[in-house]
């Protein structure tokens, strides 16, 4: 999941636009190891000691630009109502990008689901193996439950072929279709890649390591679908709106 966001980061950068990637995985942020940077400060010296939002906005590979939750993320429920405000102001001002990629925790959780208010756009990465397809309704279940969005787009990562991948698109279209209010639309595959595992390692992002690798290839392709279809226009919704879903359902 960490290592789609940033490959879709960093050739959304190379079309030119100006990417910022929050790593917002609850605890488990590894969206530094994947491009072998350091964080020095995160979210935590933002919301609690008062560092400015740009302070804690690191150079990454390929151009883009990435700012780590940290423990400012596991700290969140914590924080004052004006905090969060204030939070969520100041993310959502950042007018010098044109995207924001929220690279979220997996599963379901209160600061998950929080982050989900204010996206444009929900795009879930999820693979053919029943269990991540069982993992990924649930999470759809949530989004409808607490009607946070009335549409999700789905990548499908590590698939053997198109079959499999359509397999999978399959099952969690129906599914979803039957029992969610919620449409779910297909992002695309990503082909299972040795080089995908070589590039962890390397801890160089597949897109600049292995450009023409079959799943560099694959993002690339879905990275491009997404810019065409003018998919990260500003949403029509207040700040003051999404801060209010953010804090009910942070339950501060």
């Amino acid at each position: 999941k960490t290592n789609v966001s940033v490959n879709l980061a960093i050739c959304m950068a190379q079309m030119g636009k100006k990417v910022l990637v929050l790593d917002a995985d609850i605890g488990m942020t590894n969206a530094d190891i994947l491009m072998g940077i350091k964080y020095d400060y995160d979210l935590f010296d933002h919301i609690e000691e008062g560092l400015d939002l740009k302070d804690i906005i690191y150079e990454g590979p390929g151009g883009i630009k990435v700012i780590s939750g940290g423990a400012g993320l596991l700290k969140m429920e914590t924080f004052s109502r004006d905090k969060q405000h204030k939070f969520i102001d100041q993310l959502m001002n950042l007018g010098q990008f044109d995207v924001l990629i929220i690279d979220n925790g997996a599963g379901i959780s209160r600061e998950s689901l929080s982050f989900i208010t204010f996206a444009h756009e929900v795009i879930m990465v999820t693979t053919p193996e029943p269990t991540a397809i069982t993992d990924a309704y649930r999470v759809l279940k949530a989004i409808s439950f607490y009607e946070l969005k009335p549409s999700a787009k789905v990548i499908i990562n590590k698939v053997n072929d198109m079959s499999s991948g359509d397999e999978a698109f399959e099952k969690l279209y129906t599914t979803s279709k039957e029992f969610l209010n919620i449409d779910i639309e297909n992002c695309g595959y990503i082909f299972d890649d040795s080089r995908v595992e070589k590039a962890i390692m390397e801890q160089i992002p597949v897109v600049i390591s292995h450009p023409n690798s079959l799943a560099g290839r694959n993002i690339k392709n879905i990275a491009a679908g997404m810019i065409e279809e003018n998919s990260y226009k500003k949403n029509i919704s207040t700040i003051q709106q999404l801060s209010n879903r953010f804090i009910k359902i942070f339950g501060s």
